[in-house]
Order: C-alpha cells, then structure tokens, then sequence
C-alpha cells in the first residue's frame, strides 16, 4: 500500500513539473532564437557597411531613432546624423564594423539591448576610430525585423 502511495504521489509530481519543464525549454529556445536573430542583425550591419550601402544601413534605424553621442546634444531621426554620418562613410569607402559583447533581452523578445566595439576608417580623409556602441533594438513581434531605437556611442580616434 506504501508503495502505490508513494508512486501515485511521484506521478502526480511529474505530471505537474513535465509542462513547467516543457515551458522552460520552449522560453529557453525562443531566447536562442532571439539571440540569433540580433547576431544576423549585426552581421546584416556589417555586410552593408562593407558594401558601402548607405540606403540599407539607414533602413535599420527607426524612422524616430535617437543617436547619442558624447558633449552633443541627442539627435532624433535617422534623417539626420545616423543618414550624414552613414553617407559620408559610404561616399568615401570607408571601413565600419561592430562586434558583440553583450546582448539583453527582454523576456518576450521584442526589445533588446546591445553592446559592443565600433570600428571606423576613412583612408582618404585620414581618420580612423574605435570606440563603444550602445544600441536599443525593437520589433513588433518575433517574426518582425530589428529596428534601432537608439544609437550611443562614445569613439576615440586610433592612432
């Protein structure tokens, strides 16, 4: 009788903990999609920056994207600073790269947060930078691409 006391009571027990355990893993493989997502985002940054595709590059930012830069005041709109600065290295072959070191997510993954190291080179005119990117990413759902909310950075030139 112990037994099948105990054994209904390990039963039950499972049949509790087997969904909890199937959500957590499903949670768990959203965020690695999310995860994936953001790195393809980057990557996307990259390819177009060596490319020199200036449209595509400003197609990433939010209409209302906001860009911060040090001792500036913030700028909104990618029609501004993201669309000159993105021209100007685009118009003179310039090198731009980012990598990641952090990404943050939010649990239902339309939000993110990525942080990383900004390259930057424009041989003809004679400049070349390295520095820290803060970018505030946004989507509407998890099929919808990743769209710049914010752009903060703080480079220093290289010598």
């Amino acid at each position: 009788m112990r037994l099948t006391s105990a054994l209904s009571t390990i039963a039950a027990i499972a049949s509790l903990a087997l969904p909890a355990f199937a959500e957590t893993q499903a949670q768990a493989q959203a965020q690695a999609e999310t995860r994936e997502s953001l790195i393809a985002f980057n990557d996307r940054f990259n390819e177009l920056a060596a490319t020199h595709d200036a449209a595509g590059l400003i197609a990433l930012y939010d209409e209302d994207a906001f860009w911060i830069a040090p001792a500036t005041r913030p700028a909104q709109g990618r029609d501004g600073v993201p669309r000159q600065t993105i021209t100007f290295m685009s118009e003179n072959n310039g090198e731009l790269s980012h990598t990641i070191e952090n990404l943050f997510i939010s649990d239902d993954g339309t939000q993110a947060v990525m942080q990383g190291v900004t390259r930057a080179s424009v041989e003809s005119q004679g400049f070349q930078l390295e520095g820290s990117y803060i970018y505030v990413l946004e989507r509407e759902s998890g099929d919808a691409p990743w769209q710049i909310m914010l752009d903060m950075f703080s480079n220093y030139a290289t010598e």
